[in-house]
């Protein structure tokens, strides 16, 4: 139970993320971000892969499946999250992280799990929500107007 509540401050914090990547560090490439903020986690993680529990015996399926889940799933993400974040807004950015549970009722789905109405109806509240989102009220056209060619100048004529 305790775990459930750490995950509240840090999901608060993921829609702050990307304005402040725009906000704070415009001039700073994304692959250096990336960089940094791989590598930070991964100094955080060292101690635990270091002291933690370790597993008795590694088998090269398993370690197959999370190199291609590492480099074809947080890879591939990170590189069309920056993508995304140089063309459109952050918020736009942030809402495609709600279709992630969308992802999981699919794939749940495709395992055999049973979907209820309850999760449907969340589907459609978060689709609704996107939707809305990104709605853009439509520019007033520019009043043609037209332009009365120059007179030509006395000193042409001559």
């Amino acid at each position: 139970m305790l775990h459930s509540w750490t995950l509240i401050p840090s999901k608060s914090l993921v829609g702050r993320s990307p304005g402040s990547d725009l906000r704070w560090l415009h001039s700073v490439e994304p692959v250096v971000i990336a960089t940094f903020q791989l590598t930070l986690a991964s100094l955080v993680l060292l101690p635990l892969a270091l002291f933690g529990p370790h597993p008795t015996a590694l088998h090269w399926k398993s370690m197959a499946a999370v190199t291609v889940l590492g480099v074809l799933g947080s890879g591939l993400a990170y590189l069309l999250f920056f993508r995304l974040l140089a063309t459109i807004s952050p918020t736009r950015t942030v809402a495609v992280t709600y279709l992630l549970p969308i992802w999981g009722l699919f794939w749940g789905f495709i395992a055999g799990d049973q979907i209820h109405w309850t999760a449907l109806a969340g589907v459609a509240v978060v689709l609704g929500g996107l939707v809305l989102l990104n709605l853009r009220s439509r520019p007033e056209k520019p009043a043609i107007v037209a332009i009365p060619a120059p007179e030509p100048c006395p000193a042409e004529q001559a």
